[in-house]
């Protein structure tokens, strides 16, 4: 059912009660990329919306194991944040409409926003871009793994081949249950298919304006985990989720028309997507600290497994960080966008979606150039050859991703200090108690953890 902007908060929750509602399941993304939820009965909704739902300020510093690490911005157990939950994204998690889904801002006590929260800072960016005069749409496509058997020993539902119809028939029946509950839970995907590595699936949710597809993005994961929960199935959203495997992404696509001009036509990205594009691939390093920020996510961008390893861009080009897709000739200029191939399922999708706005932006604002695109695998360049074209290697160990974000002046401007440091030290965090462990010692940390 649709919650509008138009009906008063009382409204909201009546609606959702007279449909069904026993349980709100209301959720934050941290620093860590984890998502972390709190619960309220049905008794308890109006409550909740007055007052929002207490939570410490702590939680912006706590890390991927469950440790809790500390930041010149957030530290210690002091304090009171208020999640609110959002009931104009609420959302069904079952036919039955008797458990719910919303995403939550956090407010002080006073219900003013807080620096902290990353929801926000990517409304920021949005409203940024509406002042721009751009209408911006993001979409997310979601890599997972299947597993069979018990957390401890999971085996891949799926033996390949790769992209073929037997995973498919394998997992016919989690496929059509998975698709009729994100078609219920309001984000129709539009493509479902079985991906490259044994057990590996993708999703591909629609475009959206850019809070409500990071939302959607969150919404998915959710419905994912509890359709294959029913399939007496897990599924796993870490970058990587066996050691030699081809790992998981979390693609973003963007896209955006500037008073009514559209992204791209036959010759390619229009002026204005040239230069946010351009703005992109300027910070494509510090992106990698915030897209691709977890102690796996270096050994998953690698050439050859279509992560973006370079920092170059190219028409249909899937071995470059930033790949142009025009789209079908019988829906262009609508269809086209430029996907970003750089990050991973352990990035927060609203700090991540963020990030790659305000360096859109700042692009536009400066009209970057955007120098020429790679029709070829920048891997079959030698050496000399892409330093004459400007194409670099991406970040390779997360150390120098984190000390890129920590360079950059346009990322960390549009979070803010109070997201970027303790991002900074959850992550530096990660790679200091578990980044240093062999890959699949990393790979089991994480698996589970996603």
């Amino acid at each position: 059912m649709a919650i509008t902007d138009s009906l008063p908060p009382a409204d909201r929750v009546n609606a959702l009660l007279d449909d069904g509602l026993r349980m709100l399941i209301t959720s934050i993304v941290d620093n860590a990329g984890i998502t972390r939820a709190k619960s309220v009965p049905a008794h308890r909704l109006r409550t909740a919306v007055r007052d929002g739902i207490g939570l410490s300020p702590v939680f912006a510093v706590m890390c991927t194991d469950d440790g809790i690490t500390s930041s010149p911005m957030v530290n210690g157990p002091v304090g009171d944040n208020r999640l609110m939950p959002d009931l104009t994204a609420a959302a069904p998690l079952g036919p039955d409409h008797t458990v719910y889904w919303a995403p939550a801002d956090q407010l002080s006590q006073d219900h003013q926003p807080v620096d902290i929260c990353q929801r926000a800072a990517l409304r920021r960016q949005e409203e940024r871009a509406i002042a721009a005069g751009l209408d911006v749409k993001l979409g997310f496509e979601l890599e997972f793994t299947v597993f069979t058997g018990d957390p401890g020993d999971p085996k891949v539902a799926t033996l390949g081949p790769a992209y073929g119809v037997l995973p498919t028939l394998k997992l016919e029946d989690f496929a059509v249950d998975l698709l009729e509950a994100l078609e219920a839970a309001g984000v129709p995907a539009e493509q479902l298919h079985p991906e490259y590595a044994q057990g590996q699936v993708e999703v591909s949710l629609p475009p959206a304006s850019p809070v409500t597809a990071a939302d959607q993005s969150q919404l998915a994961r959710l419905v994912v985990h509890r359709v294959a929960r029913q399939h007496d199935l897990l599924a796993s959203f870490a970058p990587i989720t066996v050691a030699g495997f081809v790992g998981n992404g979390a693609h973003i696509h963007f896209s955006a028309t500037l008073n009514g001009v559209p992204f791209g036509d036959d010759g390619g990205p229009s002026e204005h997507a040239r230069h946010l594009i351009a703005g992109v691939l300027e910070e494509l390093d510090g992106l990698t600290g915030v897209l691709a920020p977890s102690v796996v996510s270096a050994d998953r961008r690698v050439p050859g497994n279509w992560a973006g390893a370079f920092a170059c861009w190219g028409p249909e080009n899937r071995e470059a960080a930033l790949r142009y897709v025009p789209g079908s000739i019988t829906s262009r200029p609508d269809s086209a966008n430029c996907e970003i191939k750089i990050g991973d399922p352990s990035g927060n999708a609203y700090v991540s979606a963020a990030a790659v706005l305000a360096s859109a932006l700042t692009g536009l604002e400066r009209k970057a150039v955007l120098p020429a695109g790679l029709n070829h695998d920048p891997a079959s360049y030698a050496p000399a050859e892409l330093e004459r074209m400007g194409v670099r290697r991406l970040p390779l160990t997360l150390d120098d991703a984190l000390a890129a974000l920590e360079r950059s002046t346009v990322i960390r401007s549009a979070l803010g200090e109070a997201i970027v440091d303790p991002f900074l030290a959850v992550r530096r965090h990660d790679a200091e108690s578990i980044g240093s462990l062999p890959l699949e010692d990393r790979v089991r940390a994480l698996r589970w953890r996603y």
